[in-house]
């Protein structure tokens, strides 16, 4: 070891190496280099050649790169092949950072295995980087495949999750999954989090939601703040997709907007839409007042449009056309057809028609076909109120016909009826849409309703494969099969009570419909419904996830045109099965039941009771809260109903109910001046507004079934209509499959014996082998705890 007391010029070349080391450590960098540049290459081939290698570090931290690139270019391999695999390494990386990444290829492919293979590792990686920028995937994955876990576990890691990332990228998701889970923590923390954050998307891409969830919860925040941020993210959503409302709001909350501002971005809109589900519209609006634009623009505009909706639903339409208006096409067209068509309505509320209609125009079908078909439809009503514009409101209707025929066929309906009742009568279409927006489910204490069945009617729905039978499809059935009697008149009978004519479709349509109930494990329904051979308690209770149902109920696309053409463009129903070229409808929108008593005006809606709900929240710590909140959620939707349909009172918002009596009953009206003809289009244009409506008010007495339905309205002749008249069968079938819609089955006393073979189709791990779950409160299928003696 040399001594700072020697004289320079007596130490040896490897003396002087040490000594400039010595320095260099010290943090005296100027002494270090001044010892290391007496270094010559006929003093010791390899002490210089090492002196260069550490000249280009001490050159390296005040960036003085020429400088290092000129000493690293002087180490041969002959010198020293461990400090020139080194210098290369250090020479690529030199190149890269000047963006000359050829001569970094070229200097990175100078290092050999046996050379230095840590060396060699990282060259190897850096050469898969470069490739990859320039587009060179094959060679990239060749490159980062020639990294061996012993030559550098660290770059190793990074390698795998180059390589899983190329295979994604070429669609080989399965190679992407292997490569990834390759990764180990203790190899390289920051690899490691990247990885389980893209295994998390990758089994979210491929419907496996609880391998996501596992993935996604092993990312650490002091690993990587960025790959935290956005597995949180991911976490937020899978957990919003399960239901989990709460979880989700706790899950998005972690991300702070330094660690990754786009998955905060994000997370933030996320948030707002959580708790706008939830009726708290201040916190929603303090989540989306959070996202910038620079942080993502799509996110922005979401924000921003869904901003707008909390304001105008508040009643603050000025502020709802502030946030509205800084929605740029640009950043998202979807979001900016969405909020042009928004600020259509606002402006015509506003009594600036023309305003309505050049905002209108503004929405491209490209971006959002149903804002287009939405908007249309606003140009149509406001064209339909002057005179001089019919021909351009039929024109705006006949734009949506083909994507909505319900809304598009009463729009010309309406413009059948004289000028002067045509307000009244898009009041009453603006009201029925309100209704039927409060008869929808509440995703976060609604996601599952029950349908009860047949044993032998449930195993046709489910597939089998080990003995190749194919599923058959979920049906809805004609509404003259059911067990009410006044099944699609108890409004008609309840306006009949007060003077107002006949306002119902009877013969003209054809009505199919499923029941579904909120009631999982009801005893009463377990005795009316899926009985065996005419036994009670024989049948099963299929508890369906809200997958199995559309979301969407804008277009009411339940209700068919004359068309039966499968080719029709609206592609609302009449989808062709691919074996047998069968027609199937949509998926359809889930809604609640009115239970009204026609005599009284009493009425109710379809819900949960308390019992069902505490014993689905029982393990939950809120469940009080939980409650408290559905119940406040529920009296919110029978506000908006008594406001849209029975309200007796005379104010600005008149309810259907307050119309119809203006109609056909007020002498003065102007329903009273027209003739015959005229008085017929008005009757037919009520009924058909009023169609959605009437196979959803039941009689009070079935108060107890709290059911919810879907439907599908058509005319007799509709192709999708499938008939055996020796059996006394009609229905039509449902495009989405039942078995993966499953949340959970319950088997009545008497279907008890069904237990294993409905495990077998059930409780399936994802290789289809049966998962033997120990505790029956994780199997699917569940035996009924009501109390029933079977007299037979």
């Amino acid at each position: 070891m040399a001594t700072p007391d020697k004289p320079l010029e007596q130490m040896t070349a490897q003396e002087r190496f040490e000594l400039g080391r010595s320095r260099y450590n010290e943090g005296k960098i100027s002494e270090a280099i001044e010892v290391w540049s007496n270094i010559t290459r006929d003093d010791n081939p390899k002490a210089y050649a090492w002196a260069q290698l550490n000249l280009g570090l001490a050159y390296e931290s005040p960036g003085e790169l020429d400088q290092v690139i000129a000493a690293w270019s002087k180490v041969r391999h002959s010198d020293d092949p461990k400090a020139y695999a080194w210098a290369q390494l250090g020479l690529g990386n030199a190149y890269k950072d000047q963006g000359k990444l050829d001569e970094a290829i070229t200097t990175w492919s100078n290092i050999h295995h046996n050379d230095d293979p840590q060396a060699y590792a990282w060259a190897q990686l850096g050469l898969g980087n470069a490739y990859k920028d320039q587009g060179k995937l094959d060679e990239a994955i060749t490159t980062w495949s020639n990294i061996h876990h012993n030559d550098d576990p660290q770059a190793y890691a990074s390698a795998q999750l180059g390589l899983g990332n190329a295979y994604h990228d070429q669609g080989k998701l399965d190679e992407a999954i292997t490569t990834w889970s390759n990764i180990h923590h203790n190899d390289n923390p920051q690899a490691y989090a990247g990885a389980q954050r893209n295994l998390g998307n990758a089994y979210h891409d491929q419907g496996k939601l609880d391998e996501a969830i596992a993935a996604w919860s092993k990312v650490r925040h002091s690993d990587d703040p960025q790959a935290y941020a956005s597995a949180q993210l991911g976490l937020g959503n899978a957990y919003k997709d399960q239901g989990k409302l709460d979880e989700a709001i706790t899950t998005w909350s972690n991300i702070h907007h330094n660690d990754n501002p786009q998955a905060y971005a994000w997370a933030q809109l996320g948030l707002g839409v959580a708790y706008h589900d939830q009726g708290e519209p201040e916190q929603a609006i303090a989540a989306w007042s959070k996202v910038r634009h620079s942080d993502d623009p799509k996110a922005y505009a979401w924000a921003q449009y869904s901003l707008g909706v909390a304001y105008h639903d508040q009643g603050e339409p000025e502020q709802a056309i502030a946030a509205w208006s800084k929605v740029r096409h640009s950043d998202d067209p979807k979001a900016y057809a969405w909020a042009q068509y928004s600020l259509g309505f606002v402006y015509k509320d506003q009594n600036k028609p023309e305003k309505a209609i050049d905002t209108w125009l503004k929405v491209d079908s490209n971006h959002s076909l149903e804002a287009y078909v939405e908007a249309q439809l606003g140009l149509g009503e406001v064209y339909s109120l002057d005179k001089e514009k019919e021909e351009q409101a039929h024109e705006a209707y006949d734009n949506a016909s083909g994507f909505s025929y319900y809304k598009s066929e009463r729009g010309f309906k309406i413009l059948n009826c004289p000028l002067a009742l045509r307000e009244d009568l898009h009041s009453l279409a603006k009201n029925t849409d309100e209704i039927l927006k409060s008869l929808q489910i509440i995703p976060e204490f609604e996601s599952k309703v029950a349908h009860y069945s047949r044993a032998l009617t449930a195993f046709k729905l489910f597939e089998c494969k080990k003995n190749e039978q194919k599923p058959s499809k979920f049906r809805l059935n004609t509404i003259r099969g059911v067990n009410d009697p006044t099944e699609g008149l108890v409004l008609s009978d309840y306006w009949d009570q007060q003077g107002i004519p006949e306002t119902i479709h009877t013969n003209d349509t054809a009505t199919f419909v499923s029941c579904f109930t909120f009631n999982h494990d009801s005893l009463n329904q377990f005795r009316l419904y899926g009985k065996e051979n005419g036994r009670e308690a024989t049948g099963v209770s299929l508890v369906f996830n809200k997958e199995f149902f559309s979301e969407h109920s804008g277009a009411l696309k339940y209700i068919a045109g004359a068309s039966s053409d499968p080719s029709n463009k609206s592609g609302e129903a009449g989808k062709p099965e691919n074996d047998n070229k069968r027609l199937l409808i949509d998926k359809s929108t889930l809604y609640r039941c009115i239970y009204l008593d026609p005599e009284t005006g009493y009425w109710t809606l379809a819900q949960r009771d308390k019992s069902t709900f505490y014993r689905e929240h029982n393990e939950d710590a809120n469940s009080k809260e939980k409650w408290e909140k559905y119940y406040e959620s529920i009296s919110i939707k029978e506000e908006n109903v008594e406001k849209n349909l029975f309200n007796e009172e005379d104010n600005s918002n008149k309810s259907i109910s307050l119309i119809l009596k203006s109609i056909f009953t007020d002498e003065d009206h102007s329903y009273n001046k027209c003739n015959k003809d005229e008085k017929q289009k008005i009757l037919e244009a009520v009924r058909f507004i009023l169609l959605p409506l009437q196979y959803l008010v039941k009689h009070i007495a079935f108060q107890e079934e709290q059911e919810c339905r879907i439907m599908y309205i058509t005319h007799l002749h509709d192709e999708k209509i499938r008939h055996d008249w020796e059996k006394q069968w009609m229905y039509v079938e449902y495009e989405e499959p039942v078995l993966p819609r499953i949340d959970k089955i319950y088997l009545s006393p008497g279907s008890a014996k069904y237990q294993d073979f409905f495990r077998i189709l059930l409780d399936q791990k994802e290789d289809d082998g049966l998962d033997q779950k120990e505790d029956v409160k994780e199997s699917k299928v569940r035996i009924s705890q009501n109390p029933f003696r079977n007299k037979g």
